[in-house]
């Protein structure tokens, strides 16, 4: 965050997206440093604004006719500021605060108090309305309204008095002359649309008396009778990302009950300290005060966005204008044993000065300041990333339809090549290429294809991917021709090939000189290709509670080139009778015929202009951001390190620090390869008879090139693993036989050792082989001997020692076959002896993660692949603890058809999941069964407590006929326990 005190400091400019709109530049501001020191900065070239929180004073013609972001503007503070208006708005959204008589001056905004407790009074004169006064006060106090209450508050409000600390008094009731002419008096002080309120004062709720068993008067220890002490609470809410309501922190002022309590008149503390103080230690009891307090406060703000809705960028004070940050004061009243929270206001600011109070203090939950900027980080990357032209290869099916909606709603030009001419999402991107590139074998004259063709048509893409498994090879070598962000084509392609993945990993046990049998030679001769960074911005982050103006501001960072990981060949002198040696061998082999393209396409590229690339010296230590020392040969990256510190730190300029870092590391470190397992490439009936020499059964068979776990089955024997090879072998040869599976790449088989233990997906965000954040999900038992997923839970229910391995693995696993850019969906088993990899897929996770991820930890993955693919650094923020826990049922056509039909029809899933009952992800359109088959559909139930979730779906698949004899829910959620 970056601190702007005078608007001499900002300039504006003609934006270039959006018509009649300014972009804001910031010339000078100040500057935080980790430790809070602060300093003076100037920029030049000026610094593009990309996030605006107008602090009052500000001239709101200043912030007008602006394109960025902002946290509020001076009209949405002006509307909140007023007391009288939010009161109305509130009580109209059922809730409740106290009866208020408002004498308003001449005012600029419509009040309509209809159906409220509120009564509005509009005075045209100062001087000539003095009986209408006296009556209105008069009947307001005889209201039976006020038949509970002793006392009443006057204040003013509106106008002045938004932005000010504004004089309050407390006054008695029946002191009719006392409160005319205070009233009378306030009045006088009025300017336009300014109000004079007169409202009940709702007393805090009574301390609960201590019983005292023992006294210790004998000892002369003195006891000052406590005076009578009053509380209120100033609920701190932001708008998700997702637009949810989210309370962030609750914090107390206590004083004296016969004076004002203001923000800032006392030091902050905690409700739950506050609720102990006035004797309330029943942690039921206090945990039902909060749940209250939460839940109004968080249905103010679900108010204000409504409102939001209904008005203008005109009258919200901008395009990008609303408010993601609130301040809801509220005071606890008690009638005999019940407490009801009171509304007492909106604070737009004041708030953040209580809060910033509350946080220096060292109180507080651990990234509470960070939740704070969720949404503001949020809505600034999305600002960076509007209008870039983001190439997709590969539509995907009807699984994949939100990503089109949700790239508008970022603001991207997606140009999407597709095979199907008559796809559903032609109509819903900016440019439709149709080519077809069902065969992957021809990828590399496809890859010249698509670049012709955006070149004739003029697209420079800022990014490229792919959302469809069968297409990221291809994604890989248009990146590379275009010198886009993307991981190295080879380690793509490891990937993309299941027996390559594991055996790659085994060899890097050579590589990281981990003693391994004599008897085991590699054949090491894999060198990945560089991947160069184009020029790009990041966002940068600074803090400060009392602001002018605040903003985020674009920082240009240093163009660099070279690949981050290299990785040295070398052939030790082993033997070369060794089992696993024939498997990498046979491995190899099939590798080079499958991918005998070169890494490196010789053709010219088509914006060699576009990108600027600087040459960068191996031994630089920005060129290896994992660490400067190498092994063997000096000329190339330290391979070693790439497994000693994938969490490192790219920026750091300390040698010394890296050399500790490396050798400390080094020496405890685990190898990826001990996540692989043993595997074997298939391709006909005599590579059966080999492999089940070297892999144990039981064993798992699937295609080498496969996806949607289609065609993969556990394999007892050998006998077994001829009939399935041969089925395959007959039944899936090519694309039309199954399109969407990889048969475009072959129906060539892979067989592993089968894996006992649980199943789970790690959902990664990797960039500059840095990873950003990790999502752990468990997957039930499947209907052996298939492995078509049957149940999902998240968050996951391992202990967070098995998380933390789960999450090491799969990132040592990536970055040992490469992959350093991208987000990854890596399937893990969690073995008795720990995690073990059953495959990568170098793309963002399909199925239900996408939403689930989004609803449970407020972080989009859709939106993150997009910015790595452009060469941005994501910057996350993970829900702690998380939203929600989600548990879902996949249904199958073969299962289901007839429940399908009827009593869990899509008209009957879709009303559910309005109704909120159910959550639901449409992955298929066609009730069709098939032996080979996918999920048609996943059925999930949403709670704040898992064991509630799991019940709750085991009752609906009960209702809706999803649970069966033959399908038995209970069974496939055992392990959500």
């Amino acid at each position: 965050m970056l601190l702007c005190l005078s608007p001499a400091w900002l300039s504006k400019a003609p934006s270039e997206l959006h018509p009649g709109l300014s972009t804001l530049l910031l010339h000078k501001a100040i500057t935080f440093d980790v430790g809070g020191r602060t300093y003076l900065d100037e920029f030049d070239p000026p610094r593009r604004v990309t996030y605006l929180i107008p602090c009052p004073p500000v001239d709101p013609d200043f912030t007008h006719g602006l394109d960025c972001p902002m946290g509020g503007s001076f009209e949405l503070n002006t509307i909140l500021g007023d007391t009288l208006y939010t009161r109305i708005l509130l009580e109209k959204n059922h809730l409740v605060g106290p009866p208020t008589l408002g004498l308003i001056y001449k005012p600029v905004r419509a009040y309509s108090p209809e159906g409220t407790s509120v009564t509005v009074v509009e005075i045209t004169s100062k001087t000539d309305q003095t009986d209408l006064i006296k009556e209105e006060i008069k009947r307001f106090l005889a209201s039976p309204l006020l038949e509970t209450y002793s006392q009443v508050v006057l204040k003013p409000s509106g106008g002045r008095w938004c932005t000010s600390r504004r004089p309050m008094w407390f006054l008695e009731r029946g002191d009719l002359v006392t409160i005319q002419r205070e009233v009378y008096s306030l009045l006088t002080l009025l300017e336009e649309g300014e109000s004079v309120l007169l409202e009940a004062l709702c007393p805090t709720m009574r301390p609960a008396s201590a019983l005292h068993t023992q006294t210790w008067d004998a000892f002369g220890r003195v006891s000052v009778p406590r005076p009578n002490l009053a509380f209120r609470i100033c609920a701190i809410v932001t708008r998700s990302p997702e637009g949810l309501p989210l309370l962030n922190q609750l914090i107390c002022s206590v004083g004296r009950a016969d004076q004002p309590l203001h923000h800032g008149s006392s030091l902050p503390q905690t409700l739950e300290t506050t609720l102990q103080e006035w004797g309330i230690a029943d942690p039921v009891i206090c945990n039902n005060i909060q749940n209250q307090v939460r839940d109004k406060a968080q249905a103010c703000m679900k108010a204000i966005m409504e409102m939001e809705k209904e008005m203008s960028p005109e009258q919200r004070g901008g395009r990008g204008a609303r408010m993601d940050l609130i301040g809801v004061d509220l005071v606890l009243s008690s009638s005999g044993q019940v407490i009801t929270p009171i509304l007492l206001g909106i604070k737009t600011s004041r708030c953040l000065e209580s809060y910033g109070l509350f946080l220096s203090g060292g109180l507080g939950q651990p990234g509470l300041a960070e939740a704070l900027l969720h949404t503001p980080l949020n809505r600034s990357q999305r600002y960076i990333m509007e209008g870039r032209n983001v190439l997709v290869i590969g539509a995907g099916g009807v699984s994949k339809s939100f990503i089109w909606e949700s790239a508008r709603d970022y603001g991207l030009k997606i140009h999407l090549v597709e095979s199907d001419p008559a796809h559903f999402a032609a109509g819903l991107v900016s440019t439709f290429l149709h080519l077809d590139v069902t065969d992957h074998k021809r990828d590399p004259e496809h890859c010249v294809k698509i670049c012709e063709s955006l070149s004739e048509r003029g697209i420079k893409p800022d990014g490229c991917l792919s959302f469809w498994d069968d297409c990221i090879v291809l994604v890989a070598m248009v990146c590379e021709r275009l010198g886009l962000h993307c991981s190295p084509l080879s380690a793509v392609q490891t990937a993309k090939q299941k027996s390559q993945t594991h055996l790659r990993l085994l060899e890097r046990a050579f590589s990281t000189n981990v003693p391994l049998p004599s008897t085991y030679t590699p054949n090491l001769t894999h060198q990945f290709p560089s991947c160069p960074e184009s020029t790009m911005q990041s966002t940068g982050t600074f803090l400060s509670s009392y602001t002018q103006s605040t903003c985020f501001a674009s920082i240009p960072k240093a163009s660099h080139a070279t690949d981050p990981f290299p990785v040295s060949s070398f052939s030790p002198p082993f033997s070369n009778q060794s089992p696993l040696h024939a498997m990498l061998q046979k491995s190899n082999q099939a590798a080079n015929d499958r991918f005998s393209t070169s890494s490196h396409l010789n053709c010219p590229s088509a914006y060699q202009d576009s990108v600027h690339l600087s040459p960068i010296s191996p031994s630089s230590e920005s060129s290896n951001p994992i660490s400067p020392l190498t092994r063997g040969n000096p000329q190339v990256g330290n391979t070693e390190s790439l497994f000693c510190h994938p969490t490192g730190n790219p920026d750091s300029n300390s040698s010394l620090g890296s050399f500790i870092n490396s050798a400390y590391h080094s020496s405890w470190t685990p190898s990826p390869h001990i996540y692989a397992v043993p595997c074997y490439h298939l391709e006909s009936h005599v590579d059966i008879e080999k492999a089940s020499k070297m892999i144990n059964f039981p064993a798992v068979m699937k295609l080498e090139f496969g996806a949607g776990a289609v065609g993969v089955k556990r394999v007892d024997n050998q006998e077994q693993s001829h009939t399935h090879f041969e089925k395959i072998s007959n039944d899936l040869r090519e694309e039309t036989d199954y399109p969407g599976i990889g048969l475009g790449w072959g129906n060539a088989m892979t067989m592993m050792e089968y894996l006992s233990g649980t199943e789970h997906d790690v959902d990664l965000v990797v960039y500059n082989g840095q990873m950003i954040a990790s999502f752990v999900s468990d997957n039930g038992p499947t209907r052996v001997p298939y492995f078509t997923e049957t149940a999902a839970a998240m968050p996951s229910y391992l202990r967070p020692d098995k998380k933390a391995q789960l999450v090491e693995a799969a990132l040592r696993c990536c970055l040992g076959c490469g992959l350093t850019y991208g987000v990854f969906n890596v399937e893990m088993k969690m073995t008795p002896t720990g995690p073990r990899l059953i495959e990568i897929n170098a793309r963002m996770g399909g199925f239900y993660l996408r939403d689930w991820i989004r609803a449970i930890y407020g972080v989009d993955i859709l939106f993150s692949a997009f910015m790595v693919a452009c060469g941005v650094r994501p910057r996350l923020h993970q829900a702690s603890p998380p939203l929600c826990h989600l548990i879902g049922v996949m249904c199958v056509v073969s299962q289901h058809l007839r429940a399908l039909k009827t009593t869990a029809s899509s008209e009957v899933l879709r009303l559910l999941h309005a109704r909120g009952i159910i959550r639901l992800n449409q992955l298929d359109d066609e009730l069709i069964a098939s032996e080979y088959e996918e999920p048609y559909c996943n059925v999930a139930c949403q709670s704040q407590d898992r064991d509630t979730a799991r019940l709750q779906l085991l009752s609906i698949c009960q209702i809706l006929g999803i649970d069966s004899p033959d399908y038995p829910v209970s069974y496939f959620v055992s392990d959500f326990k």
